[in-house]
């Protein structure tokens, strides 16, 4: 540290100068998020600059440009000045680059790229950095092996490579105290032996090991943290052998193929270690009497287990009842003890089990309460929002409750996610939940028997982004004062009895993903031409069974931009509409939505962010169906069935390569079918009976799957498909709407 001097007292060599200047011209920035890069002035001294350290003769050795939100790539040569230490340019997301070949270097200590988009292979030439101590490239791309010649860096003392895809065993690293290797990396475990004794930390969660638990990390003495979870592990654990790792505090063996034997003697149940976090998730466990020597628990997760019977209270007062975290979700528990108690409880997780009884008042300091997926009765307590002053998620949701919402819930002061859906709760919708807009972010009150009004007072900075009130028996108009959610992305009002004009205001939320309104009284036209703002994030729309008439605006189609992105450049299959708070990371919902799907009505408890759908059917519209509809490339379900729609079937159709489900069925359209629909390999339902359609069925590989039916009821149509080319014989009476896809 001596050779570090105060700013002012060293002046900045003029080369590396240049060299500064050069990377913050490649570098595009938000001048209003930058806290260091704005104030490079060229005219100041640059040992004087934010994010940069000189030594006594003016030489950089300090580079921390973490966290500046800028963009573009860092050019190599960064990496290969000679006097650095430190490298530190984390937390940059869209910053990208590769790590050149590097010299023999003396100098540099810490590397730090965590959080930015830094790809490609690690050079051969790391092991030339041979003072690297604290290397750390977690959630980068990194990809391919990890150079042997790792082995050289021996003052290494931790190393960080989770959350990308490196391969290859590990090596000889004497120094190593930390290792955090969630990666990509499968087969059994080898070469992890080299790894020797002074290591404290190791994680290796979230790869995909298999085959048991190696017997030297058992030999690892100084051991204080262990993660193996969500590999694929399998065999039994006996729980005595962590009797020699007496500095182990957090343990992790959750969500992989394990068993964990607890039946440990009194003498070894004594020598196991004090731990403060213990996670058995998926461990087979059908016994936790072991537990009642840990006296130092904050954290406990005993999930998707075969545990049953009483929840006892003896497990929430370990540590004196200073417990934070406890999640018993996926069990078989059937009842709290009584009287119940929760200590200090942050996380209480007792979803899906079978509880029954008295719901229990929340623990009081708790940020998170899930009691969802269980057979709770009864009402819900009237003073239960009272314990909600620090909560952030309540769930109540899947159980039998009965009875009106509480209005105390309204007193939490944090709560952001509330979900008291697929209950019997009947009456009004406290008023003061509209009021609550402005912390709740996500509001679910959906499948119950709840009447009247929807409250009117939304608040003026209405923070909500999910409100599902869908499938109660709700009546009257859309409060307007539901314009000022605009951070909306899912509104679900489907199966009500609400009856509105359609609401061109609706569409000035721009980034609505989700709008559900079908089975209710809406009338009128959706053209809304003299709003503004669009439908560009729009990805499902549902307006069945309304009594919504008029033209389908062409325009209207030419708005749905998230309609229009080429399949192969949308998201991918794993991103589901969410949402996650930014101040409790425990605090995670998802959204889930019900439509009519190739026929009959599906939940969708994963609503996947490339879905797309369009239902219309069921209502009073007119005209022809506009061809841009045959624009929406990554359309998935369209359904226009039971209107009066008249005209051709559009050939833009057969433009729609993803398009799966098709319903046009009870309608008035005539010419042919086009002859591209038959090219279109990804429909799997198609009903286009009941309607004026002439000619032959294209043929074609995809329509040679479908049965008469999808054709039946046009007078002018023959072909193949069709028995003796005659099936006009309209029914007397329409079939359920559900049968159709209605």
């Amino acid at each position: 540290m001596n050779e570090v001097v105060a700013a002012n007292s060293s002046k900045c060599l003029q080369d590396q100068k240049i060299m500064l200047l050069q990377l913050r011209n490649n570098l595009t920035y938000d001048s209003e998020m930058s806290t260091k890069l704005v104030k490079w002035n060229q005219r100041i001294d640059c040992c004087q600059w934010e994010g940069v350290t000189c030594n006594s003769e003016g030489q950089v050795i300090g580079l921390d440009l973490s966290a500046e939100a800028f963009s573009g790539e860092v050019p190599q040569k960064i990496f290969q000045v000679p006097t650095l230490h430190t490298i530190d340019l984390s937390v940059n997301e869209m910053l990208g680059g590769s790590l050149p070949e590097f010299a023999s270097n003396e100098s540099l200590q810490t590397l730090v790229l965590t959080s930015t988009k830094f790809s490609g292979r690690l050079p051969e030439s790391i092991g030339n950095l041979r003072k690297l101590a604290h290397v750390e490239l977690r959630a980068c791309g990194f990809t391919g092996l990890i150079p042997a010649f790792m082995e050289n860096l021996t003052q290494l003392v931790y190393l960080d490579f989770e959350l990308n895809s490196f391969t290859a065993s590990l090596f000889y690293l004497p120094s190593l105290s930390n290792l955090y290797l969630s990666n990509k990396f499968s087969g059994q475990i080898t070469g992890l032996q080299n790894v020797i004794s002074p290591i404290t930390s190791f994680e290796l969660s979230s790869n995909k090991l298999e085959g048991p638990i190696p017997e030297f990390f058992f030999e690892l003495h100084d051991l204080a943290g262990l993660s193996l979870s969500s590999n694929k592990f399998n065999g039994t654990v006996q729980l005595k052998e962590f009797t020699e790792l007496n500095k182990l505090v957090n343990l992790d063996m959750s969500h992989d193929s394990l068993s964990v034997d607890t039946n440990v003697s009194e003498s070894d149940l004594a020598l196991l270690p004090q731990l403060d976090s213990f996670m058995l998730a998926s461990c087979n466990l059908q016994n936790i009497s072991f537990l009642k020597n840990q006296s130092k628990l904050s954290m406990l997760d005993l999930s998707k287990n075969q545990l049953t019977g009483e929840i006892p209270n003896w497990l929430v007062e370990i540590n004196d009842g200073l417990l934070r975290f406890l999640n018993l979700s996926f069990n078989q528990f059937t009842h709290f003890q009584e009287p119940y108690t929760f200590g200090l409880l942050n996380f209480l997780g007792v979803h899906s089990n079978l509880l029954t009884g008295v719901i229990p008042l929340p623990p009081r300091a708790a940020a998170y309460i899930d009691l969802s997926n269980n057979k709770f009765a009864t009402l819900i307590p009237p003073d239960f929002g009272n314990c909600l002053a620090t909560a952030r998620y309540l769930s109540i949701a899947n159980n039998k409750v009965i009875g009106s919402i509480p209005s105390s819930i309204c007193n939490s002061s944090y709560l952001e996610v509330l979900d008291l859906s697929n209950n019997s709760l009947n009456d009004r919708i406290p008023s003061c939940l509209a009021e609550k807009s402005s912390t709740l972010k996500v509001l679910n009150l959906g499948k119950n028997n709840l009447i009247g009004n929807i409250p009117e007072k939304f608040s003026y900075n209405c923070e909500l982004e999910s409100l599902d009130l869908s499938q109660n028996h709700l009546t009257g108009l859309l409060p307007r004062s539901l314009s000022k959610c605009t951070k909306l992305k899912v509104l679900n009002l489907g199966n009500n009895k609400i009856k509105d004009t359609f609401l061109c205001w609706l569409r000035s939320i721009s980034d609505l993903r989700v709008l559900v309104l079908r089975f209710n009284g809406f009338h009128g036209n959706i053209n809304c031409s003299r709003v503004s703002s669009n439908w560009t994030a729009r990805r499902i729309i549902d307006l069945a069974s309304n009594n919504l008439g008029g033209f389908l605006p062409r325009s209207s189609f030419l708005e749905l931009n998230a309609m229009m992105v080429d399949p192969s450049l949308a998201h991918s299959c794993s991103d589901i509409l969410h949402f996650e708070s930014q101040t409790v990371r425990s605090v995670y919902y998802q959204d889930s939505v019900t439509l009519s799907l190739k026929g009959q009505d599906v939940t969708l408890t994963k609503i996947l962010l490339f879905f797309t759908s369009i239902d219309f059917s069921s209502n009073n519209f007119v005209g022809i169906i506009p061809e841009t509809v045959g624009d929406l490339k990554s359309l998935y379900l369209l359904n226009t069935s039971h209107n009066n729609l008249t005209g051709q079937i559009p050939p833009t159709f057969g433009d729609l390569k993803q398009l799966g489900s098709l319903d046009l069925s009870f309608n008035k359209l005539g010419g042919n079918i086009p002859e591209k629909l038959a090219s279109l390999t990804s429909l799997s339902f198609l009903n286009s009976s009941y309607n004026e359609l002439v000619g032959m069925i294209p043929r074609g590989n995809q329509l040679l799957t479908f049965e008469e039916s999808s054709f039946a009821g046009n007078k002018g149509l023959c072909g193949f498909l069709l028995n003796n080319n005659n099936n006009n014989n309209k029914p007397s009476v329409f079939p359920p709407s559900g049968v159709w896809g209605g």
